[in-house]
């Protein structure tokens, strides 16, 4: 069997246009000619599920201010609250292929709505948790997060098929925008958090959140049509060829490690500023906002170049900011004490490399994809690669917490975030060399 990294198989794009053979394999090119003209109605879709993809978002990230400080006090450890909190990027992560696959028999829209439905719930039912406590109130944790999983999963697979299936040859744009839309999110969650917290206690914030969701579902249901779908679901030999692709596994695991480097401080960042620094549960709200105002503004501002430059330049930049920032954070023990400003700088340089690695990463996979099977429809290729994101994204938000929790009983947050920088520079080692090749040239992603 022909391996699916071959030099014939990433020069087979460049054969079939003008420029390619110049360059050995410019799988770019395609992508630009695919432009098309946006209509009003693919704007207005589109501009919709930013909106819903945003709130879903927020939804997610009402956690980090209050919950660790709540959970403890109805008896969860930190290594209980880091499960909980990666409970529901777990569900995500075994999800989002499966929906990824069935997407042309669910269909989009069906798909979408479903999940709106199932992470509202979550949201309006976590609300009850307030009179509970002790292992009654972890079970139902537990259980509430993996219906929001399944929803959250459901929403991001079907948002990234149609920034594909609405956006051809603009998926650098669609997919920034997306990005922008998930950290706008995450950036208001914590705020939001806090004060909906302060206001009306541990019900409120899912209260909020969980009603808004659906009831913003009829306006959906009405303006946003039934998409279309001309594929047939692939065989599932070319799905397991694609993602051995080596170009395909780098970009997954720089995506895995480099969400993994934000949601490993969800379940120690906040007791860290709180007992280190003497921080009410506001500020550390506020303080959240920082890695997500920098993930948005990079990602605004570098959108429209994911589908003019190379991406590979933005991937790697962006895993050596996050071994920058996980160095500073603490500090690491041997270079000083911890210092409030300190942190906060290193806080917006991790949320800077973030941006940098997830929000070419959907263009450069379309790519890669591209170049091994020219045959393949461009729809084909967005319905594929919407469920490899979304997994990729929801493993780093799985492993994160969960690692974070675990690491915080046995070590100081200092020395925590030391262990992730170690973690950082060994992937930063292998996805270069995949990458930026010396002697394979076919491996690189320009």
């Amino acid at each position: 069997m022909k391996s699916c990294v071959g030099k014939g198989e990433f020069e087979g794009e460049a054969k079939s246009t003008q420029h390619g053979s110049e360059r050995g394999g410019d799988i770019t090119e395609p992508l630009l000619k695919e432009r098309k003209e946006l209509s009003c109605r693919n704007v207005t879709t589109f501009a919709l599920c930013l909106v819903v993809y945003l709130c879903c978002n927020l939804a997610l990230a009402l956690f980090p201010p209050f919950f660790p400080l709540e959970a403890a006090a109805k008896g969860a450890t930190s290594g209980i609250v880091g499960a909980i909190a990666s409970t529901n990027p777990l569900c995500a992560v075994i999800t989002s292929p499966i929906f990824g696959y069935y997407l042309p028999r669910l269909g989009v829209k069906f798909t979408f709505v479903a999940g709106i439905i199932l992470l509202g719930g979550s949201c309006v039912l976590f609300a009850t948790l307030q009179w509970l406590s002790g292992t009654i109130f972890i079970v139902f944790c537990f259980l509430f997060a993996l219906v929001g999983g399944v929803g959250s999963s459901m929403v991001q697979t079907s948002t990234y098929a149609l920034a594909g299936l609405l956006f051809h040859g603009n998926y650098g744009v669609a997919t920034g925008l997306l990005e922008v839309a998930a950290g706008l999110g995450f950036m208001a969650g914590p705020p939001v958090g806090g004060a909906l917290y302060e206001v009306g206690g541990f019900r409120l914030p899912f209260l909020v959140v969980g009603v808004t969701l659906l009831g913003i579902l009829p306006i959906l249901c009405i303006i946003i049509k039934p998409i279309g779908l001309k594929e047939d679901q692939l065989p599932i030999s070319i799905i397991l060829r694609v993602l051995k692709n080596f170009i395909i596994i780098s970009l997954v695991l720089s995506a895995v490690i480099g969400t993994s480097t934000l949601s490993f401080l969800v379940p120690i960042y906040s007791p860290f500023l709180y007992t280190q620094f003497d921080l009410s549960v506001y500020k550390i709200g506020l303080v959240s906002l920082i890695d997500a105002a920098t993930y948005v503004g990079l990602c605004l501002v570098t959108a429209p170049l994911y589908d003019r430059l190379p991406p590979r330049p933005f991937i790697i930049t962006g895993l050596v900011l996050c071994s920058l920032g996980c160095f500073l954070i603490g500090p690491a023990p041997y270079i000083g004490t911890p210092q409030l400003w300190l942190t906060l700088v290193a806080d917006g340089i991790l949320g800077a490399g973030v941006a940098l690695i997830i929000a070419p990463s959907y263009t450069a996979m379309m790519q890669a994809t591209r170049s091994q099977y020219p045959e393949l429809s461009t729809d084909a290729i967005a319905m594929l690669i919407s469920g490899v994101i979304p997994s990729a994204i929801s493993c780093g938000e799985f492993i994160g917490p969960l690692v974070g929790g675990a690491s915080k009983e046995a070590f100081n947050f200092e020395e925590c975030a030391s262990a992730l920088l170690m973690l950082l520079a060994t992937t930063f080692d292998t996805c270069y060399k995949i990458l930026y090749p010396k002697s394979q040239p076919s491996y690189a992603v320009d």
